[in-house]
């Protein structure tokens, strides 16, 4: 047992370090790589309430995606909530894919990605297929995604999320264009950049990727390191240590039949977004309506109303 316990806690340190190696290389003027975090903070309630009874009723669930780059130290939030959609892999994907395409965001040519082991969020085909299309189609030459150890959280991003809640603690915040706001002044130096994902944002990833890419020889989930080059997109590279004595293992992702010249010329689907409130919860909402101040209840109002319209009893 304590040779196991050894041996994680060695994992976890040379994730940390090789990490933090990439993180000074990429503040570097003449490097050839940019290094970000993502991670997704815990769930953001709305509204802020201190009635008795709020403590007793389900609220509506805010999602805040940080995506912090080592490059320059700036930090990018986007935000949603669950009545536009939910927070799957499609989402994760969607959000970072519309953050790596602002105008001014200036990445160099080999991006690091850093995240945790969240086979659900971050860890998955459909993310897979998003650094081959961005590869495939010059946005870059190379991208890796590197994971931390699981239960050891490193991350740029949690220290951002930590500022936030300590802004949230004294604001109140009544509907999502309070949380934007709320989540601009929670840093006065190199405030956060907050990008509000609308339902045309996001993308069906798992449709495209179960289409083009075939996984079941990758082994994704034992991989601490992925990475896909611009010489031949689908033949991902992977590792299961950061050590540099162990070898690359190889292996052809793209579905007998496909070429990368389909992948260049089919467009990215829409995901058919959904209202992911429930019944139960729509009726909890409509119950805070009378501590609700008069200026922000038609949002409510609204997506009670829709709730009503997608889930009839």
């Amino acid at each position: 047992m304590k040779a196991k316990l050894d041996l994680h806690h060695r994992k976890a340190e040379k994730a940390r370090l090789e990490m933090e190696k990439d993180g000074n290389l990429s503040q570097i003027p003449t490097a050839s790589i940019s290094m970000m975090s993502i991670d997704l903070e815990q769930v953001l309630f709305l509204p802020t309430l201190t009635h008795t009874q709020m403590f007793y009723s389900r609220q509506l669930s805010c999602y805040n995606l940080g995506i912090h780059i080592s490059d320059t130290g700036t930090a990018h939030m986007c935000l949603w909530d669950e009545s536009i959609t939910g927070r799957g892999a499609n989402e994760i994907g969607s959000a970072l894919l519309k953050c790596l395409n602002l105008p001014a965001l200036n990445m160099k040519k080999n991006l690091v990605i850093r995240s945790d082991n969240c086979i659900g969020q971050n860890k998955n085909k459909m993310l897979l297929f998003l650094f081959i299309y961005l590869v495939h189609n010059g946005k870059f030459e190379k991208i890796e995604q590197k994971f931390l150890v699981s239960g050891h959280s490193y991350l740029a991003c949690d220290r951002d999320f930590a500022q936030i809640e300590r802004r949230k603690r004294v604001t109140k915040n009544y509907v999502p264009d309070h949380l934007e706001k709320m989540i601009r002044s929670a840093q006065h130096k190199n405030p956060f950049n907050v990008i509000r994902m609308n339902r045309e944002d996001f993308k069906n990833l798992q449709e495209i990727s179960d289409s083009f890419l075939n996984t079941t020889k990758l082994t994704i989930s034992k991989a601490c390191w992925i990475e896909v080059s611009k010489k031949n997109p689908t033949l991902v590279r992977t590792k299961t240590t950061f050590n540099e004595m162990e070898e690359w293992t190889s292996c052809n992702v793209l579905k007998r039949g496909k070429t990368l010249s389909d992948l260049k010329t089919t467009p990215l689907p829409q995901l058919d977004c959904k209202n992911r409130i429930s019944q139960e919860k729509a009726k909890h909402l409509e119950d805070m309506l009378d501590y609700i101040p008069l200026a922000y209840i038609s949002f409510y109002t609204g997506i009670i109303e829709k709730t009503k319209q997608n889930n009839p009893e």
